[in-house]
């Protein structure tokens, strides 16, 4: 953006026949300045959108994880009390001759244990089965669709996120091949200055120069100079 803008400014206030680099050049960078700016924009937005999904969405998932984590936990202490049967984990994919808890560890875990849950809960109802208290389903439910919808909020986030990333990355392609496009010319006009003030007056149209490591000991060192 600063070599756009500076090759743009110099343009605005030098007459074409004194400019370094051809004016055919001069609506191409006016236009990359404005086509930078919304790319930047776009991007900047996705960023701050899916970073502050991401800070929502964290409290929803460990509370979901809580709920499934307790019911299941309700459900195996019920069967020890011989207040369900054991058959009854079959509603919920569980083992049914098992207390053991499964991994909900991650989010696609937790996706498919609260559907698996809340399912078999209410099929186990069906069949006459006495409502689950401490936490009940309803409440188990609340919990997991605020976390479904988040979870899908936020891959959907995160591919929009890519693709500002993306059209940002291939828009800096085109803008290098112009902006080399255009030192070259403005390298060429002052080819026959100086060195050092070619490089001065290159610089005004947002040429920028890396030193070598002799020309930093040069300059260190005007000694060193033949």
């Amino acid at each position: 953006m600063r070599a756009l803008r500076a090759a743009a400014n110099v343009a605005e206030t030098t007459t074409l026949n004194r400019l370094a680099y051809s004016p055919q050049y001069i609506h191409p960078i006016r236009n990359m300045i404005q086509r930078l700016e919304g790319a930047q924009h776009e991007q900047a937005q996705e960023r701050n959108k899916l970073i502050r999904l991401n800070r929502d969405f964290h409290p929803i998932l460990a509370k979901t994880r809580l709920y499934i984590s307790h019911f299941i936990q309700v459900l195996n202490l019920s069967i020890q009390r011989d207040e369900i049967p054991a058959e009854a984990r079959i509603h919920y994919h569980l083992p049914d001759q098992e207390n053991r808890h499964p991994s909900l560890r991650t989010e696609q875990e937790i996706l498919e244990w609260g559907e698996r849950i809340i399912e078999g809960e209410n099929t186990r109802l069906k069949t006459g089965g006495v409502p689950m208290m401490n936490p009940n389903i309803a409440r188990v439910k609340v919990w997991y669709d605020q976390f479904k919808d988040s979870y899908y909020f936020q891959i959907t986030a995160s591919k929009s996120a890519q693709r500002a990333n993306q059209k940002l990355q291939e828009l800096r392609t085109e803008i290098d091949e112009l902006i080399k496009k255009v030192w070259d010319e403005v390298e060429a006009y002052f080819l026959e200055e100086n060195g050092e003030e070619g490089r001065v007056l290159a610089a005004t149209y947002g040429v920028v120069y890396v030193l070598r490591s002799s020309e930093k000991k040069s300059r260190e060192d005007p000694a060193t100079e033949s």
